[in-house]
């Protein structure tokens, strides 16, 4: 499988979020600091020129004479003549007061004094231009402003991509790398406490889950081809030659008991291939073996089968009824099909639950429970145990298998908490 690589690049984008962002707020910031300085600047030169301009309005309504102005960057006109033509220009209208710049440094402020003085009040304030006149050396504290808000700004974007955004991809990675391997999901991000723990551990659960059904959908094909064919075989055999000869009593039984073992082995391969059959709960055993025993006509019917039974009156397991149905349903038909005798012993005895049956021989049972031992010459419980093994790994239950004194034995070992109860 090829890996896919991502089409864009999200640190890049952090970065340039964070850098975008902070050159903004620090534009934004500077340019309203400035505007400010401005203001300020503007006003403050303005009350300068109205103190001075009610002071000399204020003498002349005193003693009718207009005084010389007290600082030195005022300029009084006390008639037109006397005023710049630049300076009327500026004044022209209804306007009382004006602005005037001059190449180089040198701007005035303008006010036409009350109307009895007919007087122009000057002031040549470059020099109190304070912000214009620190403005090449201002530029560097706004400059350096930006550099180290910048590189903050970056240095956060960094941390962000290393806490938050690094640990995304490389679990992204870590998912892809082990998408094929049909181990458990290992993320090494699953420690952690925060939000990206709890994706690492959401992915390996929802992983597990998703491999569990991939291999009970590949066993399922597989049991079904194994476990079926045999009967579809004897089934379709039997459906042959009735075409000819017509169905006998013997058939007929034959026929039905095969399609009978096809039906229980259909319901159990589906119930393996459902997720819902691994979900396990509490319930009795014992109620579960009676039933499936009276279930049993070859039993229940047989005027010679010898059935002994010790069971407590209670018998709680932990597991999946259906499954632990299904799986009665095997171990009874194995004992009914190949046993050498018809008997079956069913006992509880120190947390395991005994099925024994008599047999001709005595055999290996190591590879009793492997797929595909079922041959001709298998007896007792040998046929068909592998869906036996299947479900007893679903349940969780252990077992063992001995064969001993022309006897076959099988022990199941429950849920051990479940059984101590």
């Amino acid at each position: 499988m090829q890996a896919e690589t991502p089409r864009s690049n999200l640190q890049r984008k952090v970065f340039t979020l964070f850098g975008g962002f902070t050159l903004l707020l620090c534009l934004i910031y500077s340019g309203i600091g400035l505007l400010t300085a401005y203001v300020i600047e503007d006003q403050l030169l303005d009350n300068l020129i109205i103190e001075e301009a009610r002071y000399i309005e204020q003498s002349f309504r005193n003693d009718g004479t207009l005084p010389s102005p007290r600082l030195p960057m005022f300029t009084l006109y006390t008639s037109p003549t006397d005023t710049p033509p630049e300076f009327l220009t500026a004044l022209a209208g209804e306007q009382r007061r004006a602005e005037y710049f001059v190449e180089g440094h040198q701007h005035f402020h303008l006010r036409e004094l009350s109307p009895g003085t007919g007087a122009i009040l000057a002031a040549e304030v470059g020099s109190l231009l304070t912000v214009s006149n620190q403005s090449d050396r201002l530029i560097w504290l706004p400059l350096a402003a930006f550099l180290l808000t910048t590189a903050l700004a970056l240095w956060l974007a960094y941390r962000l991509v290393t806490s938050a955004i690094r640990p995304i991809l490389n679990l992204a990675q870590e998912v892809e790398l082990q998408a094929t391997s049909q181990s458990p999901l290992a993320l090494s991000t699953s420690s952690r406490h925060d939000e990206i723990g709890f994706l690492a551990r959401t992915l390996q659960r929802n992983v597990h889950e998703l491999q569990q059904a991939r291999q009970r959908e590949a066993e399922f094909t597989h049991d079904v081809s194994h476990e079926l064919r045999t009967n579809l075989a004897i089934a379709s055999n039997t459906l042959a030659l009735a075409r000819d000869q017509g169905l006998g009593v013997e058939e007929t039984r034959a026929l039905s008991d095969t399609l009978a073992t096809m039906n229980r082995t259909v319901s159990t391969l589906l119930a393996l291939a459902r997720s819902e059959s691994f979900e396990h709960s509490s319930f009795d055993l014992r109620p579960l073996v009676e039933e499936r025993l009276l279930a049993r006509r070859e039993i229940t019917t047989h005027p010679d089968f010898q059935l002994d039974i010790e069971l407590p009156d209670t018998l709680p397991v932990e597991g999946h009824p259906h499954l632990a149905a299904s799986l009665l349903d095997i171990l009874f038909d194995n004992a009914i099909q190949h046993a050498s005798q018809p008997a079956l012993t069913i006992r509880y005895m120190d947390g395991a639950l005994i099925f024994a049956n008599p047999v001709l021989k005595d055999f290996n049972t190591a590879s009793l429970f492997n797929a595909g031992a079922r041959g001709p010459d298998s007896e007792g419980f040998g046929q068909g145990l592998y869906l036996a093994s299947r479900i007893f790994t679903a349940l969780g239950w252990r077992f063992s298998a001995t064969c001993e004194n022309n006897k076959f034995s099988l022990s199941v070992m429950p849920d051990s908490q479940c059984a101590d109860q």
